[in-house]
């Protein structure tokens, strides 16, 4: 029997489980037998697989049915796992494609299947923890495969114990996450101000042979981050390129940003072999030195770390550790984005599927980092500074994508609207205390991106879609926590209105529309302040 006709039979088992218990039965008798999985090379046809994927559907609908055998079938399965890291184990006409569809499928529904049913959840954790680390330190089997199962997994995580978590992180990151590109000093020009603040990721001089080891930097980083980061507030109003962020981002940030600028004025070929060409040239080779294969890694490494963070907590220095390496990931993205597209070595569909690896890796960390803030103290000072600073890495390389050549690629619309998610998550944390610095740090965004010209016209665009959202979410939230701020972000916008000639209908419109919102959230919309925004608004159509 194939696919098709199992999911339906399964379908309308579930329904009414007792009366079908027969068939039930007959399907459970089609999967693999428990004692041919323990052989030494067991091996697996169509069949059985189709079975066993209808099974996993059933248990994630009737996840507590009296029958016990789904339960067995499914665990006995998900036990022979690594042995399913071998070719030999499949079906001859499987490929990589078809083997990662049913980790996909499988994956899935039992992870579905856990999340109704505590003892099955219990029962998986029980070797899950052992199975991943088996799949991340494998060395025998097939790549694709393992691979596939890993990427099926960071969709569909299923339960470890909470003894497994730092075994497992730690595990992910020796594994996984053991080079980061070389962006240090000798990449952009530096004045003895600058280098005497670098952040920790131009601190430390990672070669491409040597392992990186984020534990030895966790101590200095912290200590450099708690300090600096107290600074983003009172430099809310300074533009985003000279902050200073984590450890000394104006040292890293701006001097990228002036390099980039410098390049276009000296060009990489202007003949006299300048200094802010040749680093400009090294900073891209740094980029090109991170093989694909190992991207695709460490976006796995990344979702893994974040699913497991949902579930348990992991010891607090190795979070640390966490923290830094997603941070460094966001540091280095403005850099990364502002590459022009002729400056790469590889060029066509090789190129462009860097790009998106790259950035799908900048995804997963943005989201990890967001994760990873989930544990801090809500009303702890130090935890403030952290997250401050974190909000302006988000709008940094939120503001990197906006300008970026590859702004209209998906996986771009996506990380930008992930980033602006991660900012509004931030400031809900503390009840609102960190509105005023958000909504500081959001107007120049909202400008730039209604002054974009391909985020305007008939279709407005996934960015201006994502920053409309957004502000109306944080003004939302704002209404009822701290209008003051609200206000301010407002009449801010209606100021730049006229003020400014280029954008003012894109302004305009946004502010329309931010004030329709929030009319419908608060009949205090009419307050003095907000009639004036919108009376400003209307007049600029």
């Amino acid at each position: 029997m194939g696919m098709e006709p199992l999911i339906e039979l399964c379908d309308l088992i579930a329904q009414n489980p007792g009366q079908f218990g027969d068939k039930l039965a007959w399907m459970c008798g089609r999967c693999p037998p428990p004692e041919a999985l323990l052989a030494g090379s067991p091996r697996v046809v169509r069949a059985q697989l189709n079975a066993v994927v209808a099974i996993a559907r059933f248990l994630s609908k009737c996840p507590n049915h009296n029958d016990l055998r789904p339960q067995s079938v499914v665990l006995e399965f998900l036990r022979s796992t690594p042995a399913s890291f071998n070719q030999s184990f499949w079906p001859q006409s499987f490929g990589v494609d078809s083997i990662a569809s049913f980790y996909g499928d499988f994956l899935g529904y039992v992870s579905k299947a856990t999340e109704l049913s505590p003892d099955f959840a219990t029962d998986v954790a029980g070797f899950m923890g052992e199975i991943v680390l088996s799949a991340v330190g494998n060395v025998n089997g097939d790549l694709g495969i393992f691979r596939a199962f890993l990427r099926a997994l960071s969709k569909s995580f299923l339960t470890i114990l909470p003894s497994d978590a730092d075994r497992l992180v730690s595990f992910l990151l020796d594994h996984f996450i053991s080079f980061v590109p070389n962006y240090t000093r000798d990449l952009v020009p530096s004045t003895p101000d600058t280098s005497s603040r670098s952040s920790p990721i131009t601190a430390n001089h990672h070669q491409p042979n040597e392992s990186f080891s984020p534990r030895k930097e966790v101590s200095n980083a912290s200590d450099s981050s708690s300090s600096s980061a107290s600074r983003v507030a009172d430099d809310a109003t300074i533009p985003s390129r000279l902050l200073v962020i984590n450890g000394g981002g104006v040292a890293w940030k701006s001097s990228v940003d002036q390099l980039v600028t410098s390049i276009g004025s000296v060009g990489l070929n202007d003949g006299g072999g300048g200094s802010a060409a040749a680093a400009y040239r090294r900073l891209v080779l740094s980029f090109e030195e991170e093989q694909v294969e190992s991207l695709e890694k460490q976006e796995i490494a990344f979702k893994l770390i974040a699913h497991i963070l949902d579930k348990v907590h992991i010891d607090p220095t190795l979070l640390e550790q966490v923290r830094i390496i997603a941070k460094e990931q966001l540091q280095s993205m403005p850099a990364f984005l502002k590459i022009r597209k002729r400056d790469w070595t590889e060029q066509g569909p090789l190129l462009k599927s860097r790009i998106n690896t790259k950035l799908s890796v900048f995804l997963a960390a943005a989201k990890l980092q967001i994760k990873s803030l989930a544990s801090l103290d809500s009303d702890g000072k130090s935890s403030k500074k952290l997250l401050l600073g974190t909000i302006a890495l988000l709008i940094d390389a939120a503001e990197a994508c906006l300008f970026s050549v590859w702004r209209k690629l998906r996986i771009c619309e996506e990380l930008f609207s992930s980033l602006l998610a991660g900012m509004a998550q931030i400031a809900f944390t503390r009840g609102g205390q960190l509105l005023r610095v958000l909504l500081i740090r959001l107007k120049p965004l909202v400008l730039a991106t209604c002054a974009q010209a391909d985020t305007w016209g008939n279709s407005q665009g996934a960015m201006f879609e994502s920053v409309l959202k957004t502000s109306c979410e944080i003004i939302e939230f704002g209404w009822s926590k701290d209008r003051s701020p609200v206000d301010t972000f407002i009449m801010g916008l209606a100021t730049s209105i006229r003020e400014r000639n280029d954008y003012d209908e894109e302004v305009s419109h946004i502010l329309l529309v931010i004030e329709l919102q929030t009319h419908n959230i608060h009949p205090c919309m009419h307050t003095q302040a907000h009639a004036r925004a919108y009376g400003c608004a209307r007049s600029s159509f």
